[in-house]
């Protein structure tokens, strides 16, 4: 039997070894503007495990401050979760995510299993002498292991939130059943589960574990299983089978959970693609609520007043976008929002604080709070997208409202297309409110992925465009506003056959 595990782990370690980082999504790179964590190597001598030695790597984020607790989130195979250049590349994607603010500011922790001192040391860091004990077996002694000594380590020079719904533990394949087995037997420390391509079979009882969940009374866990239809399948159990047992085990118990599933076999390549996805779901009960970064579709026309988005962003406590027909004059006044009032079709007579002028189509209005506007169509159909917004703190003394006429703003041509710059200014709610007009060229991408503190509206006029926002692609036509919240990366294509135009606002 000892002959068989050891085989088992050989070709399941060589399958695991295979990994490339290939066909990562924007949000596992490395942007300039994005604040870089700090990851700091050790090496440690267990008691618990007498006679290994292991490495284990410390994920410290820019954001940390001693004053306030840390989330805490703890990886078996540490070496395959810190690599650079491999499937996960953990640090970077907790870099953008705690930017991003889709998971509290966490410490990092990342645990290589230990090895026989007495041993010479594999190349090959899956085929540690110790792993399999450490991470098969279904008892606490690793957690406690973990909590006696690595935890109680960190703990010296890092505030670690107490609260045990703010501690994530994760693994893959043997770790990621270690990770469950740390959670189930002490759910005290760890209430976060995030299992890649988890052992859920016979190596030591794991298969045992769906019969269990059924008949336990439900525990205060938050599970996340990722496997693939390709996963391994020997004497010890089919893995993806395995998988799908836990998952009906927890749906059975309604536990708090989610099954990312794909066709992949015994690696880390799609467990890899999704991690910004499943992080942000395992921590979205521990941050704020916050506006989808996503395309909003344009109303149907004859709708006089539909409200395309309303909610909270980082930089404000409230934006909202109402389409608007504009069939008779109509009123605005606010005294707690600015607003901004952009002419999607015809042409608009506008009188703000009784200065009234005309305005064609493509044109903008700056309406500060405390300021009168009267607004009326000129030609059948005006439709205007009215913008209100309310900062969490304001920036500086009130902005006099302002207007820009589309014939006004010169047009600048470039290799890509061209650009119209109509205001760059601050305002009493945004220390930075800037607009400009893009055309790009048919086929053509605005820039590589980037990120920048500042949110964004993109604002279709023209064109049929694709936007990657994060790891997620929409398409966008006229009149539809792809939202872009902050440090999120981003980048639009004009996929159509014609020149596209959209108006692209930021702030902060």
């Amino acid at each position: 039997m000892r002959l068989i595990v050891l085989l088992f782990f050989i070709l399941s370690s060589s399958s695991l070894l295979a990994q490339s980082g290939a066909n990562l999504g924007p949000n596992s790179g490395a942007y300039p503007k994005i604040p870089s964590g700090q990851l700091i190597q050790h090496t440690w001598h267990s008691s618990m495990y007498p006679n290994t030695v292991r490495d284990y790597f410390v994920y410290v984020p820019a954001q940390c401050d001693a004053s306030v607790p840390a989330a805490l989130m703890v990886f078996q195979d540490g070496h395959t979760y810190v690599k650079e250049e491999g499937d996960f590349r953990v640090p970077i994607v907790f870099d953008n995510l705690i930017a991003q603010e889709k998971m509290p500011v966490t410490i990092g922790l990342f645990i290589n299993p230990g090895h026989d001192i007495n041993m010479e040391v594999p190349d090959n860091p899956w085929r540690v002498s110790n792993r399999s004990i450490e991470y098969d077996t279904l008892s606490d002694r690793y957690v406690q292991f973990l909590e006696e000594e690595l935890l109680a380590e960190i703990k010296k020079q890092y505030h670690i939130a107490d609260d045990p719904s703010m501690h994530a533990i994760c693994g893959i394949s043997s770790g990621g059943i270690c990770a469950f087995t740390a959670a189930w037997r002490r759910p005290d420390i760890f209430q976060k589960v995030l299992s890649h391509i988890g052992s859920f079979t016979d190596i030591k009882g794991g298969h045992n574990y769906p019969p269990m969940i059924r008949q336990t009374d439900k525990k205060p866990l938050k599970v996340l299983l990722q496997d693939g239809s390709k996963d391994l399948d020997n004497e010890f159990g089919n893995w993806w089978l395995a998988n799908q047992q836990m998952a009906a085990a927890l749906a059975f118990k309604n536990y708090e959970y989610k099954f990312m599933k794909d066709s992949g076999g015994h690696n880390g390549q799609y467990a890899g693609q999704v991690l910004p996805e499943s992080l942000t779901w395992l921590w979205s009960d521990k941050v704020p609520e916050r506006m989808a970064s996503k395309v909003y579709r344009r109303p149907n026309l004859g709708v006089q007043n539909a409200t395309m988005f309303s909610g909270e962003t980082m930089h404000l406590s409230h934006l909202q976008c109402d389409a608007i027909e504009i069939k008779d004059s109509m009123s605005f006044f606010d005294s707690d929002h600015e607003q901004l009032f952009i002419v999607i079709d015809g042409q608009v007579s506008a009188a703000v604080d009784a200065k009234k002028q005309t305005l064609p189509n493509h044109s903008v209005i700056f309406l500060a709070q405390g300021d009168h506007l009267k607004i009326s169509r000129r030609d059948t159909t005006s439709l205007v997208y009215h913008l209100s917004f309310a900062a969490r703190q304001a920036q500086k003394e009130q902005t006099p409202s302002f207007t820009v006429s589309y014939e006004e703003v010169a047009f600048t041509e470039h290799s890509k297309g061209g650009v119209r710059k109509y205001f760059d200014t601050s305002t009493h709610m945004c220390g930075r409110f800037e607009m400009h007009m893009t055309t790009l060229k048919p086929g053509l991408k605005s820039h590589l992925p980037h990120t920048h503190k500042a949110e964004e509206l993109i604002i279709m006029i023209h064109g049929k465009t694709e936007e990657e926002i994060g790891n997620a692609r929409y398409q966008g036509r006229s009149g539809d506003i792809y939202y872009l919240g902050a440090h999120v990366p981003h980048a639009i294509k004009n996929i159509g056959e014609q020149p596209a135009m959209y108006f692209a606002f930021q702030w902060f």
